[in-house]
């Protein structure tokens, strides 16, 4: 009896590896090969350090802030960090991080944001058309004051100058304009 038992435990196993053994064989060995970093040929005048002026409608004025783009050595990302300076209405000076990038299978650039008092963001664009870039916020859900909001469109008016132009709906109904004009340093 014990040697039946034994037997048919043996042959169980041998059939549970067996498959295994096959399927370790059919595993392709061929390294994949790294895919090219993105062009950034479009993006490139925005390396060095810009002066920002933004525009909320709902606010007594403008308040200004300093981008640096750089290349990051990987040459996979453009990295922008914004420093925006204290104002009467929220007096306290912030920091921004902004990671950009193109990501060739879904055909579209991705700028992934992270900075002071939680801030967090992901943006996608398909890219310029013409001066113009449109970016979508992809984590953008209403909330108990901003219910809606427009995406954002960059024009490139010069490689020294670069405006931005959205709005977002307050939950009271008001649409809120901002405007931004950025001048390269």
């Amino acid at each position: 009896m014990f040697l039946s038992r034994t037997f048919l435990s043996l042959c169980a196993c041998a059939m549970l590896i067996a498959p295994s053994a096959g399927l370790a064989q059919m595993v392709e060995a061929t390294p994949v090969p790294l895919p090219p970093p993105p062009d950034f040929s479009s993006m490139n005048f925005l390396v060095g350090k810009w002066s920002c002026s933004t525009m909320s409608s709902r606010r007594p004025g403008p308040y200004t802030s300093t981008s640096t783009y750089s290349m990051d050595p990987s040459g996979w990302w453009l990295n922008q960090t914004t420093v925006t300076d204290a104002m009467s209405w929220f007096p306290h000076a912030t920091t921004v991080y902004d990671k950009t990038t193109y990501y060739a299978t879904s055909k579209r650039w991705v700028d992934v944001t992270y900075g002071d008092l939680g801030a967090y963001g992901l943006t996608t664009s398909p890219g310029w058309v013409g001066n113009a870039m449109v970016w979508h916020d992809a984590n953008f859900a209403p909330g108990p004051d901003i219910v809606a909001q427009t995406d954002t469109t960059n024009t490139k008016v010069s490689d020294t100058k670069v405006t931005s132009a959205s709005s977002f709906t307050e939950a009271g109904g008001r649409k809120v304009t901002v405007t931004t004009t950025c001048n390269k340093s």
